[in-house]
């Protein structure tokens, strides 16, 4: 675990946010997007399954999110934070947005709109890591 000064001076403590739960973000929208690819390379729609795994993605998304906040509340300053806060605003709507679009739209291609929709999460996480990593450490 790191340690970064924030404006106050007071050693703020990185690592919980970025080292198990963005990879785990990362790990779990991999598998989304390789599952949206083979539904759709299946051409079938999305079965309940694959909704209820998206939906539990964005559950550890919106905690990533969470704790990320309370971080920059607490007075933590990434290297971008205009960035940060649209990444982490981003990251929580895109996957209830292609939920509803694949489970409203039951054809193949929504196993499509599931897949690109965990690739810009999965992307965006990876940004937020080095955002949220000080310029020092890396």
């Amino acid at each position: 675990m790191s340690v970064c000064q924030v404006a106050a001076g007071t050693p703020v403590r990185l690592g919980l946010v970025i080292s198990w739960l963005a990879y785990t973000v990362v790990a779990l929208t991999g598998v989304m997007m390789i599952w949206g690819l083979i539904t759709a390379a299946a051409d079938k729609p999305p079965g309940k399954a694959q909704l209820l795994f998206a939906a539990f993605v964005e559950l550890v998304v919106v905690v990533q999110t969470l704790i990320a906040s309370a971080n920059l509340v607490l007075g933590f300053r990434p290297a971008e934070f205009a960035t940060t806060i649209g990444y982490l605003i981003g990251i929580v709507i895109l996957i209830p947005v292609a939920w509803f679009w694949a489970n409203s739209e039951r054809t193949r291609f929504s196993g499509v709109v599931l897949a690109v929709a965990a690739l810009a999460v999965l992307g965006m996480t990876l940004r937020l890591l080095v955002l949220w990593t000080p310029p020092v450490l890396r």
